[in-house]
């Protein structure tokens, strides 16, 4: 393991290096530690450190963002300002997570008036079969905006609303063909 610690300017004050560090607690204990400080190597037996962060809490920062409630997104998100990490991938999960009510509306509109505008004219093969290709549209097309996003190719806020957009405005036709009907 090694270990850099920096100042506030991010100048290294010092790198150490271990086999064996106890992080359970946010006070590190540091076996065996190796010390390079100013071109100067010394041991320590065992070494004592202050940080913001345990086991959990490391953890946390490499998990899977679509596993993790608005709560924990904000934690991380503050977890990865202080690390100096981008917080793109946070922020657009955020934005995602307080768009799925939305998105599941827009989705159940979708194919029920799909299923309005087929009535009976078609087999039920048929049917779920458009249905499916429609979903794997919008699916596919949802998932390229939130790349487009996430790569800071366009804004995040278009990432994840302009494809709710566009679901509207086919709702919204969708939704006037069926009253003409």
């Amino acid at each position: 393991n090694f270990v850099t610690e920096f100042d506030n300017e991010f100048k290294v004050i010092r790198n150490i290096k271990s086999d064996k560090i106890d992080i359970t607690n946010k006070k590190w204990i540091i076996h065996n530690a190796i010390i390079f400080e100013k071109n100067k190597k010394k041991s320590i037996e065992s070494l004592t450190i202050d940080t913001h962060f345990n086991f959990e809490t490391i953890q946390s920062l490499y998990s899977n963002l679509s596993s993790l409630s608005i709560i924990e997104l904000y934690e991380l998100r503050q977890n990865y300002k202080n690390l100096g990490y981008s917080i793109i991938d946070v922020n657009l999960q955020m934005l995602r997570l307080a768009s799925y009510p939305l998105y599941f509306f827009l989705m159940t509109l979708f194919s029920s008036l799909l299923m309005f505008r087929m009535k009976y004219q078609y087999n039920t093969a048929l049917k779920i079969s458009i249905g499916l290709f429609m979903t794997v549209i919008i699916y596919y097309l949802n998932n390229f905006f939130v790349v487009l996003g996430g790569t800071e190719r366009i804004p995040l806020l278009i990432s994840v609303f302009f494809p709710l957009l566009l679901l509207t405005i086919i709702n919204s036709f969708m939704l006037e063909r069926v009253n003409e009907r």
